[in-house]
């Protein structure tokens, strides 16, 4: 009798909750408005090539989810995935974002950081954020058409000096060393750096797919030069941290050491906030779309 009552509570109460929390409208507010924000002094810089940063794409300028909005990520994964999965593929390269309003959680959480999310019709780390915490490998397909897009739109740019760049969000990123003119004009120099955040963009793209067929242990990423050059790299820097390695059941991570986590698909034991810098090159993206369009064909 009880579970009876139970179900029809629910029953009752979920189009309550469904137009409380209305997908595209939740999406909307959490990448707006995140709750969290620390302040960044320093400029972020990336190399020219734009390398890979395993397996980490570029923090959005400080902002990240509070503890609030990130209870509601969980509670929402289903609806927000396909919000989601709807919101990439209506991503307009050619529009001109808008910065929004400011958070009001800001003066809450006493924050040191701009109390501003991201243009939630953007392209943008915190978009690429959520699709990683929800895990959401459903989206792939999404992700696959929207990065081919996007680097179409970057070699229109390339190719034509009067194209405009694709527009994107919240990459406010600088060359490690910026090849400018003496006295360069205004427009030029925005318009590099458009491009070149563009390429950011599409880099993490790559990234955020490779994030979710690795979860899995999809054995076609596996086998991509991506994860092997990960591999190797990790096991480079463990050997000059001189960090002791151990067999995958043998201790976890935490007996160890707070600072030290275990990568889950090699077992490699490395310090937790490790990241393995890897050239990016065009077989590489290739590799990663490959196995991505694989995945695809095999879970329809």
């Amino acid at each position: 009798m009880k579970l009876l009552i139970l179900a029809c509570q629910i029953a009752l109460f979920a189009p309550l909750l469904a137009k409380e929390f209305p997908a595209d409208a939740l999406l909307d507010k959490i990448i707006s408005q995140p709750g969290s924000y620390s302040q960044v002094c320093d400029v972020v810089t990336v190399p020219e090539d734009v390398p890979y940063r395993a397996f980490q794409i570029t923090d959005f300028a400080g902002a990240s989810f509070s503890k609030k909005n990130q209870e509601l990520i969980d509670k929402n994964r289903e609806i927000l995935v396909k919000a989601i999965r709807k919101r990439l593929l209506e991503i307009d390269f050619s529009r001109e974002t808008k910065q929004p309003a400011e958070d009001p959680a800001a003066k809450e959480e006493e924050s040191d950081g701009d109390p501003y999310g991201a243009d939630p019709k953007s392209l943008n780390p915190l978009l690429l954020t959520m699709i990683q915490q929800l895990h959401a490998i459903e989206a792939l397909p999404e992700l696959l058409e929207i990065e081919k897009k996007l680097v179409a739109e970057i070699a229109k740019a390339k190719d034509n000096a009067s194209a405009k760049p694709p527009v994107t969000y919240g990459w406010f990123v600088s060359p490690v060393s910026e090849n400018y003119e003496d006295n360069e004009p205004e427009a030029k120099r925005e318009r590099r750096l458009s491009l070149f955040h563009s390429r950011v963009a599409q880099r993490d793209l790559v990234m955020t797919m490779a994030v979710l067929m690795r979860e899995k242990k999809y054995e076609p990423y596996l086998k991509t030069s991506l994860e092997n050059s990960y591999v190797k790299g990790l096991k480079r820097k463990v050997e000059k941290d001189k960090i002791p390695q151990f067999k995958k059941d043998e201790v976890s991570a935490n007996e160890i050491d707070d600072e030290i986590a275990m990568d889950p698909v090699s077992g490699i034991f490395h310090g937790e906030y490790t990241s393995i810098s890897i050239p990016y090159t065009r077989e590489s993206r290739d590799e990663i779309r490959a196995a991505a369009a694989q995945w695809i064909s095999e879970h329809p």
